[in-house]
């Protein structure tokens, strides 16, 4: 028995499909047919019954499955611990986030950083437009995204960590820089120029249920995939835009040639949330688990 059989036999019950196995890891199904005839004559059991048109687990089947995930586990916590030792470090965090958050986030590393100076944290920062889980299995141990692009599913454990309010931003010397509270009937002739929706499909679809709130639709002369651009041509006197901004980015803009308006008419904003699955393998994100833990209140649970 080799772990080989053992990724071929769980690859089958996960798909209970032979071809979707072998698809799933890469080889040929002759492969994953012959891994199983193998396991299956090495137990002296059958796992699976099997006809031309259905796969299914047998008694034994079932009861064979979670000792082979427990065995594919062990042989991934060892991985990890041998590439952490060759790595010279006491171990490495993988995390990826969209560009929008960071507050939440840099709290979490500083905290992490002063308990455990001798593990290296990779960031990487990814397209709010995709589900990052998906993309690749076991990339990153933490994704710190919008809520409604995490799974939703019971093999991770998701939490709320700050909603991002939603902001009017405009040239400094617009008209609307100079109203004490924002009339939003102004905006129906106004151009827009936003993230485009391919790019950033929930800020895109908040920023557009936002007018139509209002009863009207944008006049958008531009879109553009990154913050930067979009506030570049905003600074330019080009148009308006909608964005949510935080803390820092305020006080970077404050001097500048923007003006931010906060909507606060209506609750406009967007959940940002954390996820990790629960058969976390890495020790350095089963610390950095703790102190996520620590820092989101009862309330910010899902």
């Amino acid at each position: 028995m080799n772990l080989n059989h053992i990724k071929s036999f769980l690859a089958v019950t996960q798909t209970l499909n032979f071809t979707n196995a072998a698809k799933q890891l890469g080889v040929p199904q002759s492969t994953i047919s012959r891994q199983i005839n193998d396991l299956e004559q090495q137990l002296e059991v059958k796992l699976f019954f099997r006809t031309k048109r259905d796969v299914q687990l047998t008694e034994e089947g079932r009861t064979f499955l979670p000792y082979a995930q427990e065995i594919l586990n062990a042989a991934k916590k060892g991985a990890y611990a041998v590439k952490q030792l060759h790595d010279g470090a006491r171990g490495r965090l993988s995390i990826a986030t969209i560009p929008t958050i960071d507050s939440f986030l840099t709290d979490c590393l500083h905290t992490f950083g002063e308990r455990y100076p001798d593990i290296v944290i990779d960031i990487t920062y990814v397209s709010c437009s995709n589900n990052i889980m998906e993309d690749t299995e076991h990339a990153y141990d933490f994704h710190f995204h919008y809520l409604d692009m995490l799974p939703d599913n019971d093999e991770f454990e998701t939490y709320i960590t700050h909603m991002e309010q939603l902001n009017l931003v405009v040239p400094k010397e617009h008209p609307l820089a100079r109203q004490e509270k924002l009339d939003t009937s102004l905006l129906h002739h106004e151009k827009f120029i936003l993230v485009s929706e391919e790019e950033n499909p929930i800020l895109y679809m908040e920023a557009m249920n936002y007018c139509r709130i209002h009863r009207f639709t944008p006049h958008v002369i531009n879109h553009f995939n990154d913050i930067k651009s979009v506030l570049l041509c905003v600074s330019a006197g080009l148009g308006i835009t909608i964005l949510p901004l935080l803390p820092s980015q305020f006080n970077m803009l404050s001097s500048s040639s923007i003006h931010v308006i906060p909507l606060d008419d209506l609750d406009v904003s967007i959940p940002c949330a954390v996820a990790w699955r629960k058969s976390l393998l890495n020790p350095a994100a089963m610390l950095f688990r703790e102190i996520l833990k620590e820092k989101i209140t009862p309330l910010q649970t899902l």
